[in-house]
């Protein structure tokens, strides 16, 4: 046993005579002596030089390792900066004696105040394609083993203390686009790192980009969790993880972006596997804070959901996911509106060809209340190709209740069940060209509307609809007492005296300008269609009301406006063109056998004249105030009326009266003032103004009336024709040529006759007199009265 104690001891001092040795030469040795062959060694392997300005240190137990600072590496050549990394520490070691057993147990990795510069020039070149050219190729790689001959021992496993980098700078500089971005004040702080074991991981930098598109952005990133790894670096799984970042946009970013905006990320577990290329994230809860952008002055999100992906299938899916959210500043009383959705994602990307891409959006359900929205929508491409369509329905609710909770007041109307049920269903479609709701079904208070409605060209903004309803009440939806106080109007205008001389104060008080929202007209672009079986208001009845109604660059065409009502028909057509300075107008309308008592009480509330009429006009102005339009006013028209009565006057009963005075007698007072007529037409043209007539012809079972002259809208001819006493010499119809005077005879009679329709019928809607006069003809015998 003595040889092998003297092998011990012997074995012993040759491993101190070792140490005394290494520790002898780490003495002695200076790798600062060394640092012009460090560098030419780094040159002959990268190409790139190397600095070291401040102090090159070693260790040899029981870490082997370097301290270098004040190192700079240096860029390629062709690029601005003269240095591509440059930092104020590095240090690298590693433990000795696991080294010798084939481990690798790195102390922590240092880098301080390091600077990195990573550019690309005009032709597309980084500037660290170099270092790659300089690796080793394929054909300098270390030969395989031979068969039976075994493979070089590998290292066996491989743990890092950790790492730390402390305040470092990224530059990137992109001529090619014009792009850089800078992460500044960057950290990167990380547990013990061994393989299969959890690692903590924390880092937070600062960033700005400059983008040609996107503008001036900046903000913040902050990023913590526990990641474990396999070995092969192909199982990933992070714990914990939480993403915080910050968005602010500045000189040249979209307008709509926020003023800031802040997202967090959170998810308590991310398992990657790289080699299967999938993702599982249980649970990823999102939220999302921003400050004044997309016309809004704050907004919030909340999501979550259960996510799963493979993107070598590009197959997608999230399970349970639910948003939650507020909006601030909307156009509206109360400003805000919060809301809640739940629904479900199944995507199908093919990797490499997102036009085929597949999207389904399984039974999302949206709620604000009262408002809950259901729909499940599939999406077909992404990019220039892609197309929404699917089903959409806003569940029944109270209008009532939706106005209440955005804090608006519901005027009273007659019916307290008018806006109180409304429900909407319809088929979404979304393409690049048009977005529509098509079959849409809009249901109010138990009446319908069906058709389509949405942009018919999205570039363009063409509104487009095309809606027919059945029987529509309006009657609920009125004032309360609205048809009474009707009534009332039309009794109190058919009993008005002097309303032609209000009219002419009115107008000679100055002229009345029409504001039009100009630029708001100019950029309309619509093409809407409305299509009504029956609107009923009041106690008036509209039917198969037709309207369609065109606007594109300024301009803007009703060019269907037609129903049947008073037991007659309208068409109607009108025009407004604002491309110009001047805005022009057109109306045209033909109607055909309207009921005149039910048509002027809707219209003028006058209800004294009865009869059936066909009414023609067709007429052109130009201008932005009334009397504008009165002085440019071009066009024609026509009327006839039949079978009528004109209430308030009785033209026999005056001539029996004035012809019993003549005999020094009287007339019996018949219960009903009123006068028949069987027909009266005329026809005129227009020009700037004037209405010119020729053929005026009035026939009654009395009197033959022919008439002729101008009407001109501009002078406003101050027409006072009123009542008078039952003396008929008081009789007078005064004008501007104040000269006419009736005497007391049967032609003055007829004349006041005229003078009564004109004074409480006529004359409120006339400005001006008769050039040739009217012709009274009593059968058998004519007389003639001039006016």
């Amino acid at each position: 046993m003595r040889w092998f104690k003297r092998g011990i001891m012997l074995l012993v001092a040759i491993i101190l005579v070792a140490f005394i040795a290494a520790f002898a030469f780490v003495a002695t040795f200076n790798p600062n002596d060394y640092k012009d062959q460090i560098a030419r060694l780094v040159q002959d392997k990268t190409g790139r030089s190397i600095e070291f300005a401040g102090p090159i240190s070693v260790t040899l137990f029981p870490w082997l390792g370097a301290t270098l600072k004040e190192v700079s590496v240096g860029n390629a050549p062709g690029f601005d900066e003269k240095t591509m990394l440059q930092a104020k520490t590095v240090e690298v070691k590693a433990a000795l004696l696991p080294l010798l057993r084939g481990k690798f147990e790195i102390g922590t990795l240092v880098l301080d105040d390091a600077t990195i510069n990573l550019a690309r020039n005009r032709n597309g070149v980084t500037n660290w394609a170099d270092l790659i050219a300089h690796q080793p190729s394929a054909s300098s790689a270390a030969a395989k083993p031979v068969d039976g001959e075994a493979s070089p021992p590998a290292l066996r496993s491989l743990a890092i203390g950790g790492i730390a980098i402390n305040n470092a700078t990224l530059d990137w500089q992109d001529a090619l686009t014009g792009q850089t971005l800078a992460l500044k004040q960057l950290n990167l702080q990380s547990g013990a790192v061994n393989f299969g074991q959890a690692i903590d991981l924390s880092l937070n930098f600062s960033y700005a980009l400059q983008d040609a598109s996107l503008g001036a952005l900046s903000g913040a990133v902050r990023l913590g969790g526990a990641l474990t790894a396999d070995a092969a670096l192909q199982h990933l799984t992070a714990k914990s993880l939480k993403l915080e970042a910050t968005l602010v946009p500045g000189i040249g970013a979209p307008a709509a972006l926020p003023r800031q905006t802040q997202v967090t990320l959170q998810s308590p577990q991310v398992d990657l596997n790289l080699s299967q290329q999938t993702a599982v994230m249980p649970v990823l809860n999102v939220d999302l804070d921003a400050e004044r952008g997309f016309g809004l002055t704050h907004a919030t999100l909340n999501s979550a959901g259960d996510i799963t992906a493979n993107w070598r299938e590009g197959v997608y899916s999230i399970k349970n996911m639910t948003l939650a959210g507020g909006i601030q500043g909307l156009v509206t009383h109360t400003g805000a509106l919060n809301f809640t959705a739940t629904g479900g994602v199944d995507a199908k990307i093919p990797p490499g060809n997102v036009a085929q891409a597949q999207i389904d959006l399984s039974h999302w359900q949206l709620e604000s209340k009262p408002l809950i929205v259901k729909t499940t929508l599939k999406i077909s491409g992404l990019g220039k190709d892609m197309t929404i369509k699917g089903p959409l329905s806003l569940m029944p609710f109270n209008p009532r209740e939706l106005a209440s909770a955005w804090n608006y007041r519901v005027p009273p109307m007659q019916s307290p069940e008018a806006l109180t049920q409304c429900s909407l269903t319809g088929d979404l479609l979304i393409t690049p060209v048009q977005a529509l709701l098509n079959n849409l079904v809009f249901n109010l208070d138990g009446h319908a509307l069906k058709g389509s409605v949405g942009l018919a060209d999205i570039q363009s903004h063409k509104i487009y609809a095309r809606l027919i309803g059945g029987d529509w009440d309006m009657n609920a939806y009125l004032p309360p007492g609205s048809a009474a106080k009707s009534a009332a109007t039309a009794e109190q205008s058919a009993g008005a005296a002097g309303a032609m001389s209000h009219q002419a104060e009115m107008g000679a008080a100055g002229d009345v300008p029409i504001n039009l929202p100009i630029p708001a007209l100019r950029a309309l672009n619509a093409d809407i269609g409305l299509n009504f079986a029956q609107i009923n208001a009041q106690k008036y009845q509209l039917n198969q009301l037709a309207l369609l109604l065109v606007a594109q660059g300024g301009q803007i065409s009703l060019k269907q406006a037609d129903f049947n009502a008073f037991g007659g028909s309208v068409q109607s057509h009108a025009a407004l063109d604002v491309r110009s300075a001047v805005p022009d107008w057109q109306l045209g309308l033909v109607s055909k056998n309207i009921s005149l008592q039910p048509a002027l009480a809707a219209v003028l509330g006058e209800e004294r004249v009865s009869g059936v009429g066909d009414i023609n006009f067709d007429g052109r102005a130009q201008g932005a105030s009334v009397n504008k339009l009165k002085a440019s006013l071009d066009g024609k028209t026509n009327f006839a009326l039949k079978n009528g009565k004109i209430k308030g006057i009785d033209l026999g009963y005056m001539l029996r009266a004035a012809q019993a005075r003549l005999q020094g007698d009287t007339a019996a007072v018949p219960a009903e003032e009123a006068t028949d007529f069987s027909t009266i037409t005329a026809s005129a043209l227009i020009s700037n103004g004037v209405v010119r007539n020729d053929d005026l012809q009035a026939a009654s079972p009395l009197l033959r009336v022919t008439g002729a002259g101008d009407v001109d809208f501009v002078l406003g001819v101050d027409v006072d024709a009123r009542k008078v006493g039952k003396d008929i010499s008081e009789a007078i119809f005064a004008g501007p040529n104040n000269t006419t005077v009736f005497q007391p005879n049967v032609p003055a009679t007829g004349a006041k006759v005229i003078m009564g329709f004109v004074s409480d019928g006529v004359a409120p809607h006339m400005t001006g007199v008769g050039e040739k006069g009217f012709i009274v003809a009593d059968e058998p015998e004519a007389t003639q009265a001039s006016i």
